[in-house]
């Protein structure tokens, strides 16, 4: 049988038709299965470089989350070394009260080993890490902050019984105070150091116990200044933890609009790459019933020759 030209022509015509069917229902097909509109970036045409760009901004966005997650626990971390200090603090003025009172040391208390067990606990609190970071050292974070000297040595006098502040006796670590940015354009502080003037007058004042000899004959007087420190320094611990907190939350305030934002991203993102399934299957199977007929014209073509055309 010999079939005319353009039979042959429409076949073939027919037949690259049937290739576009079939290319078309794989892609469709692959939709359904992966759930995406297109495998690359060129297969999104028009809107692939505002994928790009959103997937970018979602990225920082991301990075942000995960600094303020950080951020967090150094700073619940910090509050804590606050709160536990606020004890140690509140048993050395319990004591310094008694000897106020009394001007003599309770019956029983070794203050020597009172002062060395409570400048151990400020050295436990201050000394904290978090990720391998010391928290109070500045930007010294891996430096040990608190390393006190002589705890006999007296701290330095005014020429009364008031002493002079002296961070140096145990600081080690700087004066920097670290930031972190919570967002574009939002930028917090929120490093403290253990030179910190509530921490240094607590140190101060348990110095003052360890180096005052029980039988001092200015006991009361000595004691009284250590007393004054205590309290100043129990208004500045109260004052870190006031700030600690206000700034957690500006964090969880940010954190929320970082959420806000990052929701809304993924929705845009979404709504470019994710492919819809009824669409996706009203497609595919329109593309079924087009190679359907594509083939039963094909049948129809191949069974025409010139002796049928004639007849």
């Amino acid at each position: 049988m010999t079939s005319r030209i353009s039979n042959l022509a429409s076949s073939r015509l027919i037949q690259s038709a049937i290739a576009q069917n079939q290319e078309r229902m794989n892609e469709n097909q692959i939709k359904l299965t992966t759930k995406f509109k297109a495998q690359t970036y060129a297969g999104l045409a028009d809107n692939a470089h505002k994928l790009v760009t959103v997937e970018s901004t979602r990225r920082r966005v991301d990075q942000f989350l995960g600094e303020a997650a950080n951020l967090k626990l150094r700073m619940d971390t910090s509050l804590n070394s606050i709160d536990a200090l606020k004890k140690t603090l509140d048993d050395t003025q319990k004591l310094v009260r008694d000897v106020i009172d009394d001007g003599k040391l309770p019956n029983g208390i070794d203050k020597d080993s009172f002062a060395d067990v409570k400048i151990s606990e400020v050295k436990d609190f201050l000394n904290v890490r978090v990720a391998g970071r010391f928290m109070f050292a500045g930007s010294k974070t891996d430096t040990k902050p608190v390393v006190p000297g002589d705890m006999t040595s007296a701290p330095t006098y005014d020429g009364s019984f008031n002493t002079v502040s002296e961070p140096s006796f145990y600081y080690k670590g700087d004066d920097t105070k670290l930031k972190a940015r919570l967002n574009e354009g939002v930028e917090i502080q929120y490093g403290l150091t253990a030179d910190n003037p509530a921490f240094e007058k607590l140190v101060r004042a348990i110095r003052i116990i360890r180096s005052t000899p029980s039988n001092d004959a200015n006991i009361q007087a000595k004691y009284q200044e250590a007393a004054d420190l205590l309290d100043q320094a129990q208004t500045g611990l109260e004052g870190l933890e006031l700030n600690v907190g206000t700034k957690l939350e500006q964090l969880a305030s940010t954190g929320k609009t970082l959420t806000t934002t990052k929701n809304f991203l993924n929705g845009n993102i979404s709504d470019i790459e994710t492919a819809d399934p009824a669409q996706t299957s009203a497609e595919l199977l329109n593309d079924q019933n087009m190679l359907e007929a594509s083939y039963n014209i094909l049948v129809r073509l191949s069974n025409l020759s010139l002796t049928k055309y004639l007849n």
